[in-house]
């Protein structure tokens, strides 16, 4: 008797809500892509690591904006 009036209480808590998990996205790896095209730019060509430097911005930008939004939803 005692335990169902805990889990009841528990159920109709505000802090007991359920939180979805986060979409999955692309962003975690192709941050790892720019970031090796840096480095590999420093070895072979500028040109390189300036578009690993691109690539690198877009994958922070939009994996910050997508925690962003998570965040706010």
């Amino acid at each position: 008797m005692k335990s169902e009036s805990i889990s009841e209480s528990a159920a109709e808590s505000p802090v007991a809500e359920k939180r979805k998990a986060p979409e999955p996205t692309y962003a975690p790896f192709m941050l790892a892509v720019g970031v090796t095209m840096v480095f590999w730019g420093l070895a072979t060509s500028p040109v390189m690591s300036a578009a690993g430097f691109v690539v690198l911005a877009w994958a922070l930008w939009t994996w910050i904006a997508e925690i962003a939004n998570d965040w706010r939803s």
